[in-house]
């Protein structure tokens, strides 16, 4: 792989660079998932957006945002062709590098889906309460202060 990794306010994102990341999305969460919900959201316009290109071909995409207080990140994706790669540790690597930075006495909540709860438990977060349904997937609440946030 030879990745560029890039993170853009939305206003600093090309239009290529927003279609790339809409499609991702919808493959991912539309398509492989079998979900439906209204994406593009409004949270785009405020989120930090996270990104890999390999060879010109988007492979890997998380947000940052903040809402009510609270500092969470989503979407988190890598293209099915990169999985098993190692890329989504990456992904997570740059994610939590930034959270750390921007975001040091934040306080981090999450939606994940219960699949990847192991996953995203290697980077610090709990996980706390049920599973519960949200836009068609189950997810649970998992949370961390970023002062307790890792890179893996």
């Amino acid at each position: 792989m030879n990745l560029t990794w890039y993170v853009k306010q939305f206003t600093g994102l090309t239009t290529t660079q927003l279609h790339d990341i809409y499609q991702l999305r919808a493959k991912t969460f539309v398509k492989e998932q079998s979900r439906s919900y209204q994406d593009p959201d409004d949270t785009d316009l405020t989120a930090r957006h996270v990104f890999a290109y390999d060879h010109g071909r988007l492979v890997a995409y998380a947000r940052i945002y903040e809402h009510a207080g609270i500092v969470s990140f989503g979407r988190i994706t890598t293209d099915s062709d990169y999985r098993g790669t190692g890329l989504g540790k990456q992904l997570m690597n740059h994610v939590m590098a930034i959270l750390k930075v921007h975001y040091r006495d934040a306080t981090i909540e999450i939606d994940a889906q219960t699949q990847v709860r192991k996953f995203y438990k290697k980077f610090g977060l709990i996980a706390e309460g049920q599973p519960y349904t949200d836009l068609g997937a189950e997810v649970i609440k998992m949370h961390a202060p970023t002062k307790k946030l890792v890179l893996a």
